[in-house]
């Protein structure tokens, strides 16, 4: 039998993701160098006018704000919460299975689901948490108060994605030697010492895939936010996709949101980029 190339095994998946990713990013750099609307005038080529317009577009660098001061708060709220948490569940027991697959639930459901539900939980009408808040005198309105608008995003983009960083964190603390700890316990190390140097390296690997994943989804959110908010009074959750989607779709202005959409991208590959030789450059230093 004739030996095959283990390189045709890859074939099919390099097939879909050129298909699904490389070919959108292809036809949409395209687009950026025309003067394209979605109202039947002929596209014009530009150049790079459209990349030279968005350097001097204030609606850009303040979604970029924006959007930067939304996956920091969440970041810094997700990875403790889900780490602590994460701790005090990894041991194998039924209440602990139980736990952990009632927190589960959020994950599973759709974005635009999770913007419903927010949405019917936050209504100024019949939503019980304005309903609740009343009680103590506090006006709660996502409608026209920037700041709950913005926050209210902030805890529903950590009700959705903590259990994933909690589940992500269990199977990484589920992987350390226990002997490690016995070995650390016997010599009579405290429990900060354990955790900082046998727990804390045992996790390194888990917290860069969690900072990676939750870093990109926070950045490029949209579903939920649309339906809770769209772009929030004053613009408190007019975060980048949003704003391209409102350009691309809301004013037939293709051209100019096909620009936009790649320097995003450009954007996210360069911090990716930053986080990864932070984390591994320094242990390869080290």
């Amino acid at each position: 039998m004739r030996a095959v190339n283990p390189w045709l095994l890859f074939l099919p998946a390099f097939i879909v993701v050129g298909f699904n990713s490389f070919l959108p990013i292809v036809y949409a750099a395209y687009l950026s160098t025309q003067r394209f609307y979605l109202t039947g005038i002929e596209a014009k080529f530009i150049g790079y006018d459209n990349f030279t317009a968005l350097m001097f577009d204030e609606t850009v660098w303040r979604s970029l704000l924006t959007g930067a001061a939304f996956v920091v708060t969440c970041l810094v709220i997700e990875i403790p919460l889900g780490l602590v948490m994460a701790l005090m569940m990894f041991k194998e027991s039924k209440l602990n299975r139980v736990i952990r697959t009632l927190i589960s639930y959020p994950i599973l459901m759709p974005p635009i689901t999770v913007g419903a539900v927010w949405l019917l939980l936050t209504r100024p009408d019949i939503g019980p948490i304005p309903n609740f808040l009343n009680q103590f005198g506090i006006v709660y309105d996502i409608g026209s108060n920037p700041f709950h608008a913005f926050f209210t995003v902030v805890a529903m983009d950590v009700w959705y994605w903590t259990p994933f960083v909690i589940l992500v964190f269990v199977a990484a603390r589920a992987s350390i030697s226990p002997e490690q700890y016995e070995s650390a316990m016997v010599d009579g190390a405290s429990s900060w010492h354990i955790f900082r140097y046998i727990t804390f390296p045992g996790l390194r690997y888990a917290l860069v895939v969690v900072l990676l994943i939750r870093m990109i989804d926070s950045l490029k959110i949209f579903d939920q936010v649309w339906i809770l908010t769209s772009e929030g009074p004053y613009k408190a959750t007019n975060f980048m996709s949003i704003y391209i989607v409102k350009t691309a779709i809301g004013q037939l202005n293709v051209g100019y949101g096909a620009a936009l959409s790649l320097f995003f991208l450009f954007i996210i590959i360069i911090l990716t980029f930053v986080m990864l030789k932070l984390v591994f450059g320094r242990r390869s230093s080290s």
